[in-house]
Parts: C-alpha cells; sequence; structure tokens
C-alpha cells in the first residue's frame, strides 16, 4: 500500500517529543540494538543507504507560526514558509510519520546543488519502511533524513537560541555527551563513523547541541 507524502504541517511539527522525551524512549527500547540488528540491512538490502538515513524525530524548541526550520550552509534557522522573492523553495531533508501514516516533512535544506527524489523507488522504500515501522510498533521512534553525501566527514551542531550551527569536529565541546539521534548505513560513512547525536549535558546552551561524530 502506497504511503502518503504530504507537505509540511506546522501542527505536526509541534507533536515531535523533546529531545530528552525522545532520547529515553530510545533507550528504553534498545534503540542501537534496532538499529544494528534491523535497520542497517533493511536500508543495504533496499538500495537507500545511499539515498537516505534513519532519524530519531524530535525537536529542541518552538518555532513561530508560519515558519520552518531551514538548513543553509550548515546553520538551521526558522524561516517563513513562504520564501522569498526569486528564491527556490527550501527541500524536505527530515521526515517522519503521522498519527495518521503519512510521512511528512519536519525540516528543510536550502541549495541549489543535488535534491532528494521521491521516485518510484524510493516511495516503494517509504512504504516498505512503514511496515515494518508498524509490524514493530515503531512508527513513532523513526523516520528518515537525507544522505549527507559520500564526502562527509562530520559536523559539529550546537543548538543556541533558534539556531543550530555546525561545527566541525575538532571544534566541539570536549566534554560533550552525546546521545545518536540519526545514523547512515552507507560503507564510506560506516567505516568514518559518521552519526548523528545530541549532547545531553545540563542545559549546555538552554537548548540541547546536535554533534555529528567523525570516529577514527
Amino acid at each position: 500500500m502506497a504511503v502518503v507524502i504530504a507537505p509540511y504541517s506546522q501542527d505536526h511539527f509541534r507533536s515531535l517529543p523533546s529531545l530528552n522525551d525522545a532520547r529515553d524512549r530510545f533507550l528504553r527500547l534498545d534503540g542501537d540494538k534496532l538499529v544494528e540488528g534491523l535497520f542497517k540491512d533493511f536500508f543495504i538490502d533496499n538500495g537507500m543507504d545511499r539515498t537516505f538515513g534513519l532519524a530519531m524525530p524530535h525537536r529542541h524548541f518552538d518555532i513561530l507560526p508560519g515558519q520552518m526550520m531551514v538548513n543553509y550552509n550548515g546553520t538551521s534557522t526558522p524561516w517563513s514558509v513562504n520564501p522569498g522573492e526569486g528564491m527556490d523553495e527550501p527541500q524536505p531533508a527530515v521526515w517522519n510519520f503521522s498519527s495518521t501514516g503519512e510521512l511528512i516533512p519536519t525540516e528543510f535544506s536550502y541549495s541549489k546543488g543535488p535534491k532528494v527524489k521521491m521516485g518510484e523507488k524510493e516511495r516503494a522504500f517509504v512504504a516498505s519502511l512503514k511496515r515494518l515501522l508498524d509490524e514493530k510498533n515503531l512508527s513513532e521512534v523513526f523516520g528518515l533524513c537525507e544522505y549527507p553525501g559520500h564526502d562527509f566527514e562530520g559536523t559539529c551542531e550546537i543548538t543556541i537560541g533558534s539556531a543550530n550551527i555546525n561545527l566541525k569536529p575538532k571544534d566541539y565541546p570536549e566534554d560533550l555527551k552525546g546521545t545518536d539521534t540519526a545514523w547512515f548505513f552507507s560503507p564510506p560513512l560506516r567505516k568514518r563513523g559518521c552519526r548523528c547525536t545530541c549532547d545531553n549535558r545540563t542545559a549546555p546552551h538552554g537548548h540541547g547541541t546536535h554533534v555529528i561524530t567523525q570516529s577514527a
């Protein structure tokens, strides 16, 4: 059965759990075991490990009516849902499933480069993922994110106020306590240990901190 890919909904964005709530649920479910034992092979076997990553839906702060989170050149901030004159529309970069089963984008990116295409193959994968999540009762726990590219080496994203700012790995705090929030399964990124995590220190900047780590 096909899955409806719906447009952005701020109500859906508001329904996302906080980082701490998403983390606690992930830990209760032994999420690391699910990532390695269930989803890794699922992405690879479906040929989608270089198209999508697995994401843990969450939000760090609320945004105003008529806004959405857009990443440009490594910094994600609230943008108006209506593009500025002469600008392209930001493209979906993170998705998860709604309570009614639709796949809804929750974060976007802006660039003139290649964009994720939701063609027949991608839609078939989304439908297969939805069936798997429903079967395991995980539809609210996991979603999708765009693949960052084979040359991705890692960044550190810290949240300051209403901006998520990406730093180079050498610049993130040494005392960072991370919770993984996204995983990539292509051989190049797995070899480098690239994944997304969030800082769980006590209010380091008033909000959580995202980190994409790079292992040796």
